[in-house]
């Protein structure tokens, strides 16, 4: 009995510094997401242990005392506002996946607004094609960020004064590991975009010479900036980066490792899915 009991109490000193060691900074703004996190260590740890277990008393020692830290999860949920008190459902939408869907939807329509202004169309169809690269391009500034609103309380960010899309490419580099080369593509798509997005968002409001649009014809300057094609260059960087959150080349922490296993239905049930249809949709 002494030997389980000592046995027992081995591996739940892993359990007890739950709440102390995190990857994390309090400082980036969320205390209950990093609770979330550790608990979830806690009951990765808990698994193990219970496997590793061989002796009923053992197993139900460790079912107990997990049992009361779980409790204690909850009710600090609660506190915190994370859970409802009593039994509730917990929901989330992936907010991400949400703005990608916008942004490959409304880039599908810019694509054939172009195609008919390479056949000759009139100019309701360079509008159309007009607003709905807007929309395409200013959806995926969104994925991005709203990629880097899942991942931010996961990772230690280092207080820096960039310009937005330097804060991003520095958060995706810490979480994601991503090598030198890619890093610097990254670096150069971002400032592209987000360039792209505040132009669209922060307009120059006076008028300017006109532009050769894509489609061979000269039109008004944003027009020229903003189209099918630059739309498409817009979802195929939110596209390129989600393939590199999907399958980070080194990450960051177990805190990433977990988030890419939790997200992995959204890449197999929104992205891919718009990646096919893109392909059958060349522009």
């Amino acid at each position: 009995m002494a030997r389980i009991r000592a046995a027992h109490q081995a591996r739940m000193q892993h359990l007890r510094p739950w709440a102390a060691a995190s990857p994390v900074s309090s400082r980036n703004g969320d205390p209950g997401r990093s609770v979330q996190q550790r608990f979830k260590d806690l009951e990765e740890e808990f698994q193990r242990n219970l496997a590793a277990a061989t002796d009923p008393e053992e197993r139900r020692a460790l079912k107990h005392e997990f049992g009361q830290k779980r409790r204690v999860q909850r009710e600090q949920d609660v506190r915190l506002g994370k859970r409802s008190p009593g039994l509730s459902i917990q929901m989330q939408q992936i907010m991400w996946a949400r703005w990608l869907e916008v942004a490959v939807e409304h880039e599908l329509e810019a694509r054939r607004s172009f195609k008919e202004l390479l056949s000759g169309a009139h100019s309701d169809t360079l509008l159309i094609e007009f607003r709905a690269s807007l929309v395409a391009v200013t959806a995926a500034a969104h994925t991005v960020e709203a990629l880097y609103g899942d991942i931010k309380y996961l990772i230690l960010i280092e207080r820096r004064r960039d310009k937005r899309h330097q804060q991003l490419r520095h958060a995706f580099r810490t979480a994601f590991g991503i090598p030198d080369a890619l890093d610097q593509r990254l670096a150069g798509e971002l400032a592209w975009l987000f360039k792209r997005r505040d132009s669209a968002a922060h307009p120059y409001t006076e008028s300017a010479p006109t532009e050769q649009h894509p489609a061979g014809i000269n039109t008004g300057a944003e027009n020229s900036y903003t189209n099918a094609v630059t739309s498409g260059r817009a979802v195929d960087l939110a596209m390129n980066l989600l393939g590199v959150a999907e399958a980070p080349p080194k990450p960051h922490s177990r805190w990433i490792e977990r988030w890419t296993e939790e997200r992995a239905p959204c890449h197999r049930g929104v992205v891919d899915e718009l990646r096919a249809s893109r392909q059958a949709r060349f522009l």
